[in-house]
């Protein structure tokens, strides 16, 4: 099972679980929530592509491509079963998306604090999941309803992923805005001058690669699995929606 860090996004973008991610996509019923699933991979490949050439326009695909992929998300969370709070998030405004970006970041980091692993299944049907509990280490299918927000003294359950406590919203909003001011600042010239692009830009197509893989993962296990139980995503597009992100709400 994988819980060693990937070293650069080829290596990503070629693991045996990325793999079966980007081969589901074609499960996906023909709409946005697949053809954004199918543009973010798009934008992923160039990134990959021209890094070499020109890391800012590399950081920029990446941005794109978990843009896209969140997309993708709200658009599955809309048909199956969460469409209260996910009409509320505006697909076309960068704060909102960045919000959903910003809190797949902090449930895969505390994710992995939790030394949590992912494989591919022996049937290769699905995703596995392994992680270490007081007893040692649990297995199960990997399911967005595997996951649970919890208290950070509360313990899952042996079917659940804990993913500790809901971080506050004004912690969310003010990293969305520092997300928001990273991506001006990579793209816009200034009256003293023009940009260089990120400070670590491996570090961040690698940031976005994980990102955007997650949630089409998300995706496509919203379509594989629609009557499943998965009041963690309600949980976290109903504290989306109490921020009250400008712009008209998509219907």
């Amino acid at each position: 099972m994988q819980n060693e860090p990937l070293s650069n996004s080829s290596e990503i973008l070629e693991h045996e679980v990325s793999r079966w991610i980007k081969e589901s996509v074609s499960r996906l019923e023909g709409g946005r929530a697949k053809f954004c699933s199918v543009n973010s991979l798009r934008f992923l490949g160039w990134a990959n592509e021209i890094f070499a050439t020109s890391p800012i326009v590399a950081s920029f695909c990446a941005l794109n491509a978990t843009e896209e992929a969140v997309a993708a998300f709200i658009s599955a969370a809309k048909k199956h079963g969460h469409k209260q709070f996910a009409k509320q998030v505006n697909l076309h405004d960068h704060q909102s998306k960045a919000l959903i970006s910003v809190f797949a970041q902090r449930c895969t980091r505390t994710a992995k604090q939790g030394r949590l692993a992912i494989a591919l299944s022996s049937e290769r049907d699905k995703l596995v999941f392994r992680v270490l509990d007081k007893n040692g280490y649990r297995y199960g299918p990997l399911h967005l309803s595997s996951f649970r927000i919890h208290p950070d003294n509360e313990e899952a359950d042996n079917s659940q992923i804990a993913l500790g406590s809901m971080p506050p919203i004004e912690d969310l909003e003010a990293e969305v805005r520092r997300v928001a001011e990273a991506r001006n600042d990579l793209l816009y010239a200034t009256n003293t001058g023009v940009q260089t692009g990120f400070k670590s830009p491996e570090a961040s197509l690698l940031r976005e690669t994980q990102l955007s893989l997650g949630l089409i993962w998300a995706t496509v296990d919203m379509y594989m699995n629609p009557d499943q139980d998965r009041p963690f995503i309600n949980q976290v597009l109903e504290g989306m929606a109490s921020l009250g992100t400008n712009g008209k709400h998509e219907k």
